[in-house]
């Protein structure tokens, strides 16, 4: 009888190599992996080798452009003339006579500042022209941002005002501190006149104002700030006791610019400045060059503006009266009273006050009455010549600087016609 054999037991071996078949099989495909990345790698680097190179590296290759002329925060100058080059004659052979050198043309005239001009137009000169700051350039020194509207200087023109004709005792009314408040200022240009209207250079509006003052009949002076005594803030550009010569003209030149057509100047606070006879002789001799007057504020007693102006043959005057240091109706139309009375004893006043609303409303309702008394409403500039300090009258003693001292506020002047009033200059 066939024996059947049992089925032979399958090795344990097979199972226990199982593990090892499996790591062998996934480090078979990692290295295909590796491998067909690296191919898919080095096909895409030739295709980029093969392709042109981007424009962003032909820039990055290429040095930047130099700016040959940089204008930082300063007006763009005319160019310069450029010379004829010199013409090379060739030393005399001998034996013939050395031919005569070609004549050089005539260099032509120097070009008329931008500034020049803009004065003599009597308009503002082109915008600025800036560029930025890069490497390789040397930062400016910063300067106030209102110092970019540049100057245009306008000379007083000629003589000075006539003076008016007519009977009766003069008044000057001076109003400060325009230019910063355009209602308030075009209000007090439209106050009957003719009136003194003393603008700040700062006043963003202060240039268009100006030319409406001038329209309107009004005389136009610069209100140039000054440096006070006390803790008070002057203002951008303002005169300072510790600046140099330099800067105090460029400061002067550069507020004149900001009030087009001013006939003269008077200050704004300038209580310690006015009280330097170093300053004030720097100033002077500025505003004499230009031809321009100068008004005393007298916001000190210890000025010496006035009298220094005299000296250096500036026509100049000084303030009598001020209208406001109380800005109550009754305080003013008290003040414009003494101011009138003053003009009846002496024939002349100088009166100043500011664009308060109080102010301005009591002048509008004064003036045309005092008109009507028989008050001449004279410019700043036609008292200085009333008074005879234009200048050449100063040496001969005919020279009125004050009517008189301020009088108390319990004081009665007399008016025309009472004793002691003197008969007012024909």
């Amino acid at each position: 009888m066939p024996t059947i054999e049992p089925p032979a037991p399958r090795p344990s071996g097979r199972f226990a190599t199982r593990p090892e078949y499996r790591r062998r099989r996934s480090r078979r495909r990692t290295r295909r992996l590796w491998k067909a990345g690296l191919l898919a790698g080095c096909a895409l680097l030739l295709l980029l080798l093969m392709l042109d190179p981007p424009p962003t590296r032909e820039r990055r290759a290429s040095p930047p452009p130099v700016p040959s002329e940089v204008a930082i925060a300063l007006p763009v100058p005319p160019p310069a003339p450029v010379p004829p080059p010199p013409v090379a004659t060739p030393p005399p052979s001998t034996g013939a006579e050395a031919l005569p050198a070609p004549a050089s043309p005539p260099e032509p005239p120097p070009p008329v500042p931008v500034e020049e001009r803009s004065r003599l137009a009597g308009e503002l000169p082109p915008p600025v022209r800036t560029a930025p700051i890069g490497a390789g350039l040397q930062r400016p020194v910063p300067v106030p941002a209102i110092e970019l509207v540049r100057p245009v200087p306008v000379a007083f023109p000629g003589p000075l005002v006539r003076r008016p004709r007519g009977p009766g005792p003069a008044l000057s009314i001076v109003v400060d501190d325009l230019g910063l408040n355009g209602p308030a200022t075009r209000r007090a240009i439209r106050l009957p006149g003719p009136l003194t209207l003393a603008f700040l250079p700062y006043g963003e509006s202060t240039p268009e104002l100006a030319r409406e003052a001038r329209a309107a009949g009004h005389e136009v002076f610069l209100h140039l700030a000054m440096e006070p005594s006390g803790g008070e803030d002057p203002g951008p550009m303002a005169l300072l006791s510790e600046l140099g010569v330099d800067e105090l003209r460029r400061r002067l030149h550069w507020a004149l610019g900001r009030v087009p057509g001013a006939a003269g100047v008077n200050n704004h606070m300038g209580s310690r400045l006015t009280a330097d006879p170093r300053a004030m002789t720097i100033v002077m001799g500025e505003l004499a060059r230009l031809g321009l007057p100068f008004l005393d504020s007298m916001t000190t007693g210890a000025s010496v503006a006035a009298k220094v102006a005299l000296a250096g043959g500036v026509p100049a005057t000084a303030r009598d009266v001020f209208l406001d240091n109380d800005p109550a109706p009754a305080a003013i139309l008290a003040q414009l009273e003494r101011a009138e009375r003053l003009a009846r004893r002496t024939g002349s006043a100088v009166a100043i006050g500011h664009p308060y609303p109080s102010t301005l409303q009591v002048l509008a309702d004064w003036l045309p009455r005092a008109v009507e008394r028989g008050i001449r409403l004279v410019p700043a500039t036609a008292m200085i010549e009333l008074r005879g300090c234009a200048g050449e009258l100063a040496e001969r003693a005919g020279c009125l600087l004050r009517a008189a001292s301020e009088p108390d506020p319990g004081e009665l002047l007399p008016t025309c016609g009472e004793p002691g009033c003197t008969p007012p200059p024909g």
